[in-house]
């Protein structure tokens, strides 16, 4: 029974270590979206491909300045 519950604890730990990047990414994305930090004013992205493919491509490299940490707690909703 010690030995499942060391597995099971191993496996919890892997699984939320793999997950968290995949966490913090999205919450970036989000916030980066949020604080309009990759907006065009006059520019419509429903009907302009190019335009939010470009916007897509800069959301997701924008860095908010919000640490890793933070990034997760937000998306966990405890911060």
């Amino acid at each position: 029974m010690k030995h499942l519950l060391a597995v099971l604890v191993a496996l919890l730990a892997i699984l939320s270590w793999t997950f968290a990047g995949t966490i913090v990414e999205l919450e970036t994305y989000r916030s980066a979206n949020a604080q309009g930090l990759c907006h065009v004013a006059d520019v419509d992205y429903g009907a302009d491909a190019g335009a939010r493919a470009q916007r897509e491509r800069c959301l997701a490299a924008t860095h908010t300045g919000t640490g890793y940490t933070r990034h997760l707690l937000n998306a966990l909703g405890w911060f």
